[in-house]
């Protein structure tokens, strides 16, 4: 047994520590020069982002740097460097940095869609962050008070707001319906309070005990009521911040998700108005039972009830074509009949209401020009003139026939079918060819041979 003095020991623990570390680093060189030779590949590409992601396993925090970003960064509340807007930064990235992956995950499909619906209601997008703050986008979350879905709205507050909770369905659950709900409740908030910080904070606590708050004290913002406000409401203001931040600026903290592990198709959002029986939409598709109810978890009885106001459904974009087809077949729709019902100020039997895409908005450099009105005269046969068909394919109207296109069927399938050039068929119909053709769109189509048979007709839709 070799007699080691103390003094040795020490010097022995840190020559070892320092040989792993250069042991390590040389291994992550290799690595590095190894995958530089396949960056090009899949392969490659995959093998470096788990690299990258094992290397950053514990994201880096630097306080001065992070209040650095926090003067500069542009925020929807009035910002106040303080410890605890400090701590919920790092709850986003110097923490769990697994859980804040997923939660970039889920934004590529949630974020687009609130995007649409606070733009069409002129509320500022950024909002949308308190989603992280309350439900880490998580469809199905629930707390243990009783609120549910990414906006965590209580029972009897989604009532007010025209959401349907029962032994059937909650659409809490649904990110569509829910969202357009807490649209409003942020409107009328604002429309209260004229500040964000409060519109927040009200949420969170509820509108009446903020309100009075402010009255009482006297105070213009949350920060001048913070210290009357309970706890998880003074941290609430916070938490949006360190949410925002961390949207902002998650790169900086080497908080990057594999692009290989995102999903392969984005979300589509529809709405309908007929009632499904989910079980046999699972039976007669190839739609799968737990995707569909992972994706809609408002639906408790395996039926999407036909409600008037119109239930939503998600899917990933080419399942969506599958459930339209399925929906539309299940219903005997005529695409004419449709057409007759929209022009007549009725609601459509189903619409796809969002194509999961960032929303682009308007150019700020545009100029508005002055309108005319051109009245025009409209044509339209009777419904008691229309033939019906079986399978609702195509129907002649005067000298236009309608063709509702088929699951991956295209423009230039369709051109050739009905002898018509392509061109010509994109101008009808102000198509781009660029964007991908849905199932379910009426095209129309003027053929330069107007008597074209029923026979040719069918023949054309088999």
């Amino acid at each position: 047994m070799y007699k080691i003095e103390e003094g040795t020991t020490v010097r022995f623990k840190k020559l070892r520590c320092f040989s792993m570390n250069k042991l390590s680093s040389i291994f992550v060189v290799f690595l590095l020069v190894l995958l530089s030779h396949n960056a090009n590949s899949h392969q490659g590409l995959r093998a470096t982002g788990m690299l990258m992601n094992w290397l950053g396993n514990k994201p880096e925090f630097y306080e001065e740097e992070v209040r650095s970003r926090l003067e500069s960064m542009d925020c929807l509340v009035t910002l106040k460097i303080e410890d605890d807007v400090i701590d919920q930064v790092k709850r986003f990235v110097g923490r769990n940095k697994t859980a804040t992956l997923e939660i970039l995950k889920r934004t590529e499909n949630y974020f687009p869609l609130i995007d649409r619906i606070f733009t069409e209601n002129n509320l500022p997008t950024d909002l949308k962050y308190l989603t992280i703050v309350e439900s880490a986008l998580q469809l199905d979350a629930k707390s243990h008070v009783g609120a549910a879905g990414i906006w965590q709205l209580m029972p009897a507050t989604a009532r007010i707001l025209k959401l349907r909770v029962d032994s059937k369905v909650d659409q809490r659950l649904d990110p569509v319906l829910a969202t357009q709900a807490a649209a409003l409740y942020f409107k009328n908030l604002y429309a209260m309070f004229n500040d964000w910080s409060l519109v927040i904070a009200a949420y969170n606590c509820g509108e009446y005990r903020v309100k009075d708050l402010i009255e009482s004290s006297k105070a213009t913002d949350f920060w001048g009521i913070k210290k009357l406000l309970p706890r998880q409401t003074q941290l609430f203001v916070p938490a949006f911040i360190g949410a925002s931040y961390f949207m902002k600026y998650h790169p900086d903290h080497n908080i990057i998700p594999v692009v290989e592990e995102f999903p392969d198709q984005k979300i589509t959002f529809a709405k309908i108005y007929k009632e499904v029986n989910l079980r046999d939409l699972f039976k007669k598709t190839g739609i799968k039972k737990e995707l569909f109810l992972s994706l809609n978890p408002s639906y408790k009885r395996f039926v999407i009830p036909g409600l008037s106001s119109g239930s939503s459904v998600s899917l990933p974009d080419s399942l969506m074509v599958e459930f339209v087809d399925y929906y539309r077949f299940q219903n005997k729709f005529n695409p004419v009949l449709d057409e007759a019902r929209v022009m007549d100020d009725a609601m459509p039997d189903h619409e796809v209401i969002s194509f999961n895409r960032p929303f682009i908005f308007a150019p700020d450099n545009i100029s508005i020009q002055n309108t005319s009105t051109i009245n025009l005269a409209f044509e339209s046969a009777s419904i008691k003139d229309i033939k019906t068909q079986t399978d609702y394919k195509a129907v002649e109207d005067h000298k236009i026939i309608r063709h509702l296109v088929k699951t991956r069927e295209s423009l230039s399938e369709i051109a050739d079918r009905y002898q018509v050039d392509l061109e010509e068929l994109l101008s009808w119909n102000e198509l781009n060819p660029a964007k991908e053709l849905l199932a379910g769109t009426v095209i129309k189509i003027k053929p330069a041979n107007t008597k074209i048979s029923n026979a040719e007709l069918s023949m054309s839709n088999e």
